[in-house]
């Protein structure tokens, strides 16, 4: 009886926290970006996706979108710390009640952003527009050898995450390869440590670090590899494919359909594709199922 009572609280609990959370969620409209002329585009500084002079893939595609809103475009600065927050106007917690923040900063949310469980939860995502793995990177001189590949994905992982036995993995806490995102690699691994944003403000500075074995997403893997192709060994992916895309407030759900109806044209037209491919080169050749589908 005691174990069904708090069952039901337990659950009655959780349906609370969504519904305040969502009851109080931010939204704009489309009347409203048009009426203020400027569409705010939220980014965090990040690879080659969105940087602090408004460059990079992710910039690109909302200037466009911007365009085919018939609006002036803005960049705003973010923090990953900040990101979600200064999108909907609360921070999200454990308990899963949101905190009030002061201030919401923009309307869009897009720099390579993970369409991971963790955000799903407070934002709405639009169709993916990036596809990317989180792989184990090594400096050259590193006590690890790389697997050989054998076709399955899965048996890759596995293989890749034995490789870790003895060894100390590092990872950045709060992106896409913090280490507490993956389960096995926490098993089996001696340690699995996060690294503070502070230390390494993106992933591809692992490589001028003392770290010697680290996680990475495969965007910036790719990136490096054409930069500085003997600063590091590809030993394997610790996980499968995951998506990225734009996000937006829970309650803007117009301006979502909205830009799904663009990107959707865009992607069709063959013009994203070319975008794509001067930014990520490698990530579109090697993604390239992905990335040349008919439609996202």
């Amino acid at each position: 009886m005691n174990k069904l009572y708090a069952k039901t609280i337990a659950t009655v609990f959780c349906f609370l926290s969504i519904f305040l959370f969502y009851s109080t969620s931010y939204s704009i409209s489309l009347t409203e970006i048009r009426a203020r002329g400027e569409l705010h585009h939220l980014g965090v500084p990040y690879a080659r996706f969105a940087n602090n002079d408004a460059a990079g893939l992710d910039c690109s595609l909302v200037r466009r979108f911007a365009e085919y809103l018939g609006v002036r475009y803005k960049f705003i600065p973010t923090t990953w710390r900040n990101a979600i927050p200064d999108l909907i106007g609360m921070r999200p917690t454990p308990s899963g009640i949101g905190q009030p923040v002061t201030t919401i900063r923009g309307d869009i949310l897009a720099n390579g952003l993970s369409m991971i469980p963790e955000r799903t939860e407070y934002v709405l995502f639009s169709k993916p527009t990036f596809t990317a793995q989180v792989w184990l990177l090594a400096k050259p001189d590193a006590e690890i050898v790389p697997i050989q590949p054998t076709g399955t994905v899965e048996k890759d992982i596995e293989m890749t995450i034995e490789k870790t036995v003895g060894k100390t993995v590092f990872g950045i806490e709060d992106l896409c390869i913090d280490v507490k995102l993956f389960p096995k690699l926490l098993d089996t691994a001696h340690m699995a440590i996060n690294v503070p944003l502070q230390t390494i403000p993106q992933p591809v500075s692992f490589l001028k670090s003392s770290y010697d074995i680290f996680l990475m997403e495969s965007p910036s893997a790719l990136m490096a590899l054409g930069m500085w192709p003997y600063s590091f060994k590809i030993i394997g992916p610790v996980a499968k494919q995951k998506n990225m895309g734009v996000a937006f407030a829970p309650d803007s759900l117009e301006l979502r359909d909205e830009f799904n109806r663009f990107f959707t044209a865009l992607w069709k037209s063959g013009e994203y594709q070319k975008l794509v491919n001067s930014y990520y080169p490698n990530s579109f050749q090697y993604f390239k199922k992905f990335f040349t589908k008919s439609s996202p």
